[in-house]
């Protein structure tokens, strides 16, 4: 880039003063205004100035003529200044959006397509408090914790463009164009949320290229975990008591060993420098439950439902609610901004939350869940969550999850088509099981699996099973679903099944759909072409499916399908950008879960 030390510094101030979306490109262009005419004071060239700002601000993105009218309100060369007011047009366009779907709700006919925007309504208020929270994180802004900081804004400008694209979702097999109607109302603030995706990544670039002293770049310098900085250092000594702890509910397994990836609760001297005074108490002690929930009347409450409701507003601490054996037959939401809330069960197959909402009756995919997750930081153990409509009844979700950072250990998910909806945000799953028929596991989340069965279900009659349905829009968001050492296979009545049931790892929901599976198990349920098409060849070439070290009879890659996006051949480097600690900085908030947990490759 050549740039000189004087334009380094401006770079760090740059990025000091703009976080979200200032590009390698804002500082070429602060170098050049530095060395260039002194002339420019006049209110002419400020224009024009302010003009070559936006232009440049703008190249890293795929939609520049939204980029650049999104920006042209303002006359300022602060890139901050400029930034802020594009995100404030994306936001302002989304409540503009908002209020002519209500119009276009109340003029629907058909009940579906009513429901639909009403859905939209919901889904786009999230979409842009995601905006919202993106900008504030500006003002919160260390150089010294970049990594954690770029990761959470591509993380939640990827979920605002994934609750856009639930929106869009919302209007499938609805009747006339409602569903081209809001694809064509919310085709501005996509644009424009794209870009501020692009702008970030193309901060993250520019920061390794710069190599600036005292920013240490975690996300972007390849490390293993015996090499990780001295902020990392408690997670060498994590040794003490686990936030699931095994009073509560029966001990299924014994506990893992260090050499497993084991991680216990932490004490006071191991804890992490991020967690306040209240919380280094709470996770140091025994952990006993804040609520209990059973349905004979031993707790507080028979229902989870009322339980949530003991939440704290602005809940920062774990709050543990330990629902007892029994079967709770209710439709379970953790509210946005609910948070930090950790629910144990007494195993998963005592402990089970059921419901049997579905497509064909007339409700909508993302409103089946008989459990749905939208506070951050949620946290489950030993607990069963179901949808019972069965297959005839087409898409059915048990669980959704639609909150970041959540973890989900020794639980089980089961149901037929779109069992679980890894909807959006970061999520880990370690020793689950999840079973289905149609796309079980589906979704645009960050999600990694560790150590989990996948287990495919007999369909209806003439039907194929594809266990992953992977659903990126856009080709620079974080989402992905990773399987390391997870086992694929088929239940009894699948592998009894004559004519044999063609099984699928995946297909390609959207068009940048990306799902990587290694060191797994694959059983012979899974047919040789390994991939299925979505629709034509939709999908084909801008996926990114990768297997990598995985064994079992269904394993061999020989037959595979020759699409465009099936990866051949990846390097070990390469995948190792797809383990826990490198693609969504696992190694900062899974741990002190207590749970097992592989933060590169599994010891196998």
């Amino acid at each position: 880039m050549g740039l000189s030390k004087k334009a380094t510094v401006i770079g760090l101030s740059a990025v000091v003063l703009v976080g979200v979306v200032v590009a390698v490109a804002v500082i070429e262009y602060k170098h050049s205004a530095h060395h260039g005419s002194a002339s420019g004071s006049t209110a002419t060239n400020d224009v024009s100035t302010s003009k070559k700002a936006i232009m440049t601000i703008c190249q890293p993105t795929d939609y520049k003529d939204a980029c650049i009218k999104s920006l042209s309100s303002s006359n300022s060369t602060d890139p901050k200044e400029l930034i802020m007011t594009g995100f404030k047009a994306a936001m302002s366009d989304i409540a503009d959006v908002i209020g002519k779907s209500k119009t276009l709700q109340d003029a629907a006919k058909d009940s579906r397509t009513k429901r639909a925007y009403e859905l939209c309504s919901e889904l786009l208020k999230t979409s842009a408090d995601d905006l919202g929270r993106s900008v504030q994180k500006l003002a919160k802004f260390e150089a010294t914790k970049m990594d954690g900081y770029v990761a959470d804004l591509k993380t939640w400008l990827s979920g605002a463009i994934d609750y856009q694209e639930a929106c869009i979702d919302a209007f499938e097999n609805t009747t006339g164009d409602a569903g081209e109607k809001m694809k064509s109302l919310l085709k501005t603030s996509s644009e424009v949320t794209s870009n501020g995706l692009a702008m970030v990544n193309e901060l993250t670039s520019m920061l390794s290229s710069l190599h600036i002293p005292n920013v240490q770049r975690r996300l972007l310098v390849k490390k293993d975990r015996s090499e990780v900085d001295p902020d990392y250092v408690w997670l060498r000594s994590i040794n003490k008591r686990r936030l699931f702890y095994d009073d509560y509910g029966p001990r299924l397994e014994q506990p893992p060993s260090e050499d497993t990836g084991a991680r216990k609760l932490l004490s006071t001297d191991s804890l992490p420098e991020w967690m306040n005074a209240h919380q280094r108490r709470l996770l140091a002690a025994k952990v006993k439950p804040n609520v209990v929930v059973a349905l004979d009347g031993s707790g507080q409450f028979k229902s989870i439902n009322e339980a949530l409701k003991k939440v704290p507003a602005k809940n920062v601490v774990p709050f543990v609610i330990l629902v007892k054996a029994g079967v709770y037959r209710e439709y379970v939401d953790v509210p946005r901004r609910v948070d930090n809330v950790v629910m144990i069960g007494e195993g998963a197959s005592k402990t089970k939350i059921t419901g049997n909402k579905n497509f064909i009756d007339g409700v909508g995919t993302f409103k089946t869940a008989t459990f749905a997750v939208n506070g951050d930081g949620f946290m489950a153990k030993d607990i069963s969550f179901e949808n019972s409509a069965g297959a005839a009844k087409h898409q059915a979700v048990a669980l959704r999850v639609s909150g970041d950072r959540a973890i989900f250990y020794r639980c089980q998910m089961d149901g037929y088509q779109d069992t679980l909806y890894t909807h959006t945000y970061r999520q880990f799953y370690r020793d689950c099981t999840i079973t289905g028929t149609i796309d079980f596991i589906f979704g645009d989340a960050a999600a990694v699996f560790q150590n989990c069965k996948m287990i495919v279900r007999k369909p209806l009659d003439n039907q194929g099973c594809m266990v992953t349905a992977q659903g990126r829009k856009d080709h620079r968001s974080t989402g992905g679903l990773i399987l390391q050492n997870c086992s694929i296979t088929a239940e009894p009545a699948f592998l009894a099944a004559q004519p044999p049931i063609k099984a699928y790892l995946g297909r390609p929901w959207k068009e940048f759909s990306r799902t990587i599976i290694m060191q797994s198990y694959i059983d012979k349920n899974i047919v040789p072409e390994g991939w299925s098409p979505w629709t034509g060849t939709f999908g084909m070439d801008t996926c990114y499916y990768v297997e990598y070290q995985n064994r079992g009879p269904g394993s061999d890659t020989s037959k595979r399908v020759s699409w465009k996006g099936i990866q051949k051949t990846v390097s070990q480097q390469d995948i190792l950008e797809f383990t826990a600690g490198r693609f969504f900085l696992g190694d900062a908030w899974i741990p002190v879960a207590g749970i097992p947990y592989d933060s590169g490759m599994t010891r196998l």
